[in-house]
């Protein structure tokens, strides 16, 4: 990886803001942290990611993100004239898991000061795929307290996402009477409907025999709480690896 995860993880938060909206430019200016009119106007300036790169120069930010591009994290599409920034299938993924994340972690913060939201609306209208990778998130967790918060979530939502969620809410209630083999078996079936894979499949090269391998994104040893981690080896190669462990 060309850039630390953090920086790669910054930029893509940055990204996420003006996707199909902006140009590698602003891109570079959210980072700065500018306080450009347009960009102000447009709340660019509560991006996480703003200001990450205070003390570099505009043509050092630009450099890191053309980095991101070359190294197929985002890409610049076309539109009308002008070329904005896109997430590939491999940025959109890691920037999917993170957001989701994001939100679980923001809903911890909530439930410690115990806040109550005002309403939900800010989830309805966000990628399906990463509201789902949420709520497998909330489910890995196992833990109950979120469940006021999904019940005032359910109602307002479109009927697949509220079934989904109702799901996860009986499926919460039933964590304790579960042994953990039964747990982990009913997350693996859960995974098949909570973690969407992409459209594009993710090509990876395998680093002990150099072929390609598809990641599988269903995976659930690749998700931790600090992000999602991509194999290094093919299956077949790790196959062989843990038998010989063995």
């Amino acid at each position: 990886m060309a850039l630390p995860v953090p920086e790669l993880q910054a930029i893509l938060r940055a990204a996420d803001d003006i996707i199909t909206l902006g140009g590698r430019t602003q891109l570079a200016k959210i980072l700065k942290g500018s306080k450009e009119k347009k960009l102000l106007e447009r709340g660019l300036d509560r991006n996480p990611s703003y200001g990450f790169y205070r003390e570099l120069t505009l043509e050092q930010i630009m450099e890191k993100v053309d980095t991101l591009i070359h190294t197929g994290y985002l890409k610049t599409e076309l539109y009308g004239k002008l070329p904005m920034i896109e997430f590939t299938p491999h940025g959109w993924t890691l920037e999917r898991e993170r957001r989701a994340e994001e939100f679980l972690r923001e809903w911890d913060q909530w439930l410690d000061n115990g806040i109550t939201p005002v309403s939900m609306d800010y989830l309805k209208e966000l990628n399906r795929g990463m509201i789902f990778l949420f709520l497998f998130k909330i489910l890995g967790s196992g833990d109950r307290k979120y469940i006021p918060f999904l019940q005032q979530w359910q109602p307002i939502e479109f009927k697949k996402v509220q079934a989904e969620i109702g799901q996860v809410i009986a499926s919460l209630n039933e964590r304790e009477r579960l042994g953990e083999r039964e747990w982990q078996e009913l997350l693996r079936e859960r995974s098949q409907s909570l973690i969407i894979r992409s459209r594009d499949p993710l090509i990876l090269v395998c680093q002990q025999c150099d072929g390609l391998f598809v990641f599988d994104e269903l995976d659930l040893s690749c998700y931790g709480a600090d992000g999602i981690h991509y194999p290094e080896q093919c299956p077949g190669c790790r196959l062989e690896e843990s038998g010989v462990n063995e």
